[in-house]
């Protein structure tokens, strides 16, 4: 059996319509698969083009434990996960499953924006799931010459990925005190442990833009704090040997590194754009990400992500004696009921 597992999360407000607009795309396939459908909501629910097992999760839920509490919820061998506020194309289903009958183990999709800076956009936030792009190839893996065939990457993200039961049992979301950064965290533990991510770029879907310049900013924030938190995880997973800090106000290097990172990423992607308005977005995403890198535990702060409870473990009671440190402010359990 095949399961799909949407989360709510990113719906503000309990804005179904975009969900609905997803499942009423995939819905052909979804029966032509007899797959089973999980979709997470802390309360809102609206009719859909397919039957759905809806899982109730507390209001301060975070955003991988939807994802866990879904996957908990669903029963298929194969577990496949979509964002609700991203679109799939109609074969989206068949792609991103296609793979597992030759001995994949993790696929995950292409993600692109929509409109017209998608094209800088992409390549500044999602360079990873183009399987022509060598910096982001798995060490050793060959480019394929049959787009056919799934290439090897090195990360994911969560919006648009599908497990073996057993890899994701195994291997689900780990708590961590960032804010969206635990895919890669997961992407490196199953890097660790031998376990290939195949790209499967027929499963595309187009990811929403933030609804206000707000939230765009706060987003970018973010984004660069995360930099500044993995980093110190990437450098150790591919350096054997070498480490750095965490980073910490007294300590500021992976602060320092992530920056240049993010400046390097914005001459190489300035370079590439064609008019003055993606020249503008590029500067406008380094400059943001860039100050959210160094200003990290300040945006953690303001924007509320330590004093969430910790996201990624989808079993947080388990997971507070690892991260409570962290953690600060109220805690809930995510023990989630099935609304059928």
């Amino acid at each position: 059996m095949i399961s799909v597992v949407i989360e709510t999360f990113n719906l503000a407000h309990g804005d179904l319509v975009p969900l609905a607009r997803s499942v009423a795309t995939l819905a052909p396939r979804l029966r032509a698969h007899r797959a089973e459908l999980v979709i997470t909501t802390t309360g809102p629910r609206i009719d859909l083009a397919y039957p759905a097992r809806w899982v109730e999760v507390p209001a301060d839920t975070g955003y991988y434990d939807h994802k866990t509490s879904g996957f908990d919820a669903s029963r298929g061998d194969i577990v496949a996960f979509l964002d609700g506020d991203c679109a799939p194309v109609a074969n989206w289903l068949d792609a991103i499953v296609a793979p597992f009958a030759h001995g994949a183990q993790v696929v995950c999709g292409a993600t692109s924006y929509p409109g017209p800076l998608a094209r800088i956009a992409n390549e500044m936030d999602f360079p990873y799931f183009d399987p022509t792009n060598r910096r982001f190839a798995a060490r050793g893996t060959a480019r394929p010459a049959d787009r056919a065939v799934p290439a090897i990457v090195q990360n994911f993200f969560a919006n648009n990925v599908a497990f073996a039961r057993e890899v994701f049992a195994a291997h689900p979301y780990r708590p961590a005190p960032m804010f969206h950064g635990q895919c890669q965290l997961l992407a490196l533990e199953l890097r660790e442990a031998a376990i290939e991510i195949h790209h499967a770029p027929g499963a595309h879907v187009e990811h929403a833009w933030p609804a206000t310049a707000r939230e765009f900013i706060e987003t970018r924030l973010l984004r660069g704090a995360d930099c500044a938190s993995l980093l110190p995880h990437i450098v150790h997973a591919h350096l054997e040997g070498v480490r750095l800090p965490d980073s910490n106000g007294a300590r500021p290097l992976p602060q320092l590194a992530a920056m240049a990172i993010l400046g390097l990423r914005g001459l190489l992607s300035a370079a590439k754009s064609r008019t003055p308005r993606e020249l503008a977005f590029v500067a406008a995403v380094t400059a943001l990400d860039s100050l959210g890198a160094a200003a990290q535990s300040i945006v953690y702060e303001r924007t509320g992500v330590l004093a969430r409870p910790p996201s990624g473990s989808g079993r947080v009671d388990a997971a507070r004696d690892e991260y409570g440190a962290c953690g600060g402010g109220r805690r809930s359990r995510t023990r989630s009921r099935e609304v059928l």
